[in-house]
């Protein structure tokens, strides 16, 4: 068999639904070789994400919609998402408390107050404020038994 021959044969395995993969397995070709047969061939790859859909993602990421719900309604790859993000650099920065904001933290939670409160007036998360709390030894949770386990 020519190489056009076999060109031809992997194009078409590839475009009845057959991954690069299993053309490579069923005719005892390498993957990069089948690959690079294919790209001879100008056969359009399947899992190529269109131009519009990335501008799509582009945009509702810059509104503010989290990756999970655009892979939901765009029906992407969660991870296909998340890798457009990080190539855009859209992903959430991560905002790091300076000395005055962890002081604050040590301050409101010896006062008595809620970490749920300390995280709305520092507008960050329960979480962050557990991590400080728990990074100054200050964090003890509060465990109270329930009425079923007595």
């Amino acid at each position: 068999m020519s190489e056009e021959e076999i060109i031809e044969k992997v194009k078409k395995m590839y475009e009845e639904g057959l991954s690069i993969r299993q053309i490579a397995n069923q005719l005892g070709l390498s993957y990069s070789r089948v690959r690079r047969m294919l790209i001879k061939a100008r056969v359009n790859f399947r899992g190529k994400v269109p131009y519009d859909k990335i501008q799509q993602i582009i945009e509702m990421g810059k509104q503010g919609y989290s990756a999970n719900r655009i892979s939901k309604e765009l029906n992407i790859n969660f991870n296909t998402v998340l890798r457009i993000f990080k190539k855009y650099n859209l992903g959430k920065k991560r905002r790091k408390l300076d000395r005055k904001e962890i002081e604050k933290i040590r301050e409101e939670y010896n006062k008595g107050n809620s970490i749920y409160r300390i995280a709305k007036e520092l507008n960050v998360s329960t979480n962050l404020v557990v991590y400080h709390l728990k990074k100054m030894g200050l964090y003890r949770p509060i465990r109270e038994s329930s009425p079923t386990s007595a």
